[in-house]
Parts: C-alpha cells; structure tokens; sequence
C-alpha cells in the first residue's frame, strides 16, 4: 500500500534521531554515536535498517567519516 510506514527492524538500542538535526536526521547505536546521517532522498526504511545492521555487524566504536551521510538519488 502507498503511504504505509512500518516498524523499523533495528537493533536492540539503535535509534533514528530526527530531532537533533531535521535537515539530517542520524541513526544512533547504544551510547548516542551517530552511525549514519540520511538525506531526504536517501532516507528509506530499506536504508535505515541497512546502515544500523551494517554497523552492528562490522562496526567499531571509530568514527566512519566515509560513512557520515548517505544519500541516494529521489525517485523520478
């Protein structure tokens, strides 16, 4: 269905802060280290999840500054 939002699959303590920075909000591990920035074409559900379980998985507790914004092209 458009226009739908589900859940975000996250995981446990991972958050997406919209607040802080609405022109980029940041997903956040536990302790409030920003994983990911998102633009708003590059801010899908599919994205979110992707970047946290990225993180989760082969992160560290390093800054990834390669990795600070993601963006993807709008939809035409």
């Amino acid at each position: 269905m458009v226009g739908t939002r589900r859940q975000l699959k996250l995981p446990e303590d991972y958050r997406l802060d919209l607040a802080s920075d609405p022109d980029a909000p940041a997903l956040k591990r536990p302790g409030g280290v920003v994983v990911a920035r998102f633009s708003a074409g590059g801010m899908t559900e599919e994205a979110i999840e992707h970047e946290a379980w990225e993180d989760l998985l082969f992160g560290s507790e390093l800054p990834r500054p390669d990795r600070n914004l993601v963006i993807r092209p709008s939809p035409t």
